[in-house]
């Protein structure tokens, strides 16, 4: 009986496993494409909101991105603590919440992009 259970706990780990590289995979593309979006994406527009769709288009790549890094923090959780795993599945969460950090900080100190 404990065999079986092992045997289940270790299918378990592989199947969130998976989930949890398909979704770091879907979060790198997003993150990369709104990277790629911003770059090539020509302005359109004219006065104060000339460029306002590259900015646009960017964030909502990024809010993608970070959805995806939230359900990639949370299979992480399920992990062993301190393991490697768990420790990657927080690397989106972290460069969603300091992107959030550097708008705010764009806003307060009104750096314009």
């Amino acid at each position: 009986m404990a065999g079986r259970r092992n045997e289940d706990e270790a299918r378990a780990a592989e199947r969130r496993t998976m989930v949890l590289m398909a979704l770091m995979a879907l979060w790198l593309a997003a993150y990369g494409y709104s990277i790629i979006h911003l770059i090539t994406t020509a302005p359109i527009g004219s006065g104060f909101t000339r460029g306002l769709n590259r900015f646009t288009g960017f964030l909502g790549w990024q809010g993608v991105a970070g959805m995806l890094a939230f359900g990639c923090w949370g299979i992480g959780w399920s992990f062993p603590k301190g393991s490697g795993i768990r420790r990657a599945s927080a690397v989106p969460l972290v460069l969603a919440l300091a992107l959030v950090l550097v708008i705010i900080g764009m806003v307060i100190f009104g750096v314009s992009a």
